[in-house]
């Protein structure tokens, strides 16, 4: 079988409707009032305004405003871009998640094994089972579902299930439209 030539989906601000061109804008203001850029799978999915928009929505609520630790949010996003090969999401958030604390060697026992190589501390490793069953599209066990809720609560505990679907889904988006990783960085796996 001839494997298919990359085809980046291409977007033009300059070709967006007044009103989608304001929906634009006030996304990248959103996210640069965080310190976060506005591009990669963002980009490809602008051309279809209204739907970026409610993603965009959902990701800025998980990112900024959600109930799981900093720490665990990024261990999650680095766990499913390992897991589904989204090298744009792992360079994307790998500096987010030192920044967020996770240690190096979490970092670097991820970026080597993905999560069935890492011996990782209590919270991970939690998170790690919930991931192990989200990644795979089984039920979590009830015993990994108590455990979480009692240590994230239970809106952390159903976050960090929405959050492992929500980077499936980008690692869709980026390979689907060819988002390519920053120009000039290494392949992280």
């Amino acid at each position: 079988m001839k494997e298919a030539l990359l085809a980046p989906l291409p977007f033009d601000p300059s070709k967006l409707s007044p009103s989608d061109l304001a929906l634009y804008d006030a996304l990248v203001e959103k996210r640069r009032a965080q310190g976060a850029p506005f591009g990669g799978p963002y980009a490809a999915l602008m051309n279809h305004p209204v739907l970026c928009g409610k993603i965009e929505d959902l990701g800025f609520y998980l990112k900024f405003q959600g109930h799981l630790p900093r720490d665990v949010y990024q261990f999650v996003v680095l766990s499913v871009a390992r897991s589904t090969g989204a090298a744009f999401e792992w360079i994307d958030h790998v500096r987010h998640a030192e920044a967020a604390g996770v240690p190096a060697a979490v970092i670097g026992a991820l970026q080597e094994h993905g999560l069935e190589g890492g011996v990782f501390a209590a919270h991970y490793d939690l998170a790690a089972k919930v991931l192990a069953a989200t990644l795979a599209w089984r039920d979590i066990p009830q015993s990994v579902q108590d455990e979480s809720i009692q240590l994230f609560g239970i809106e952390g505990f159903v976050e960090l299930v929405v959050l492992s679907g929500f980077y499936q889904m980008f690692a869709a988006v980026n390979q689907g439209f060819a988002v390519s990783a920053p120009q000039g960085a290494p392949k992280p796996f």
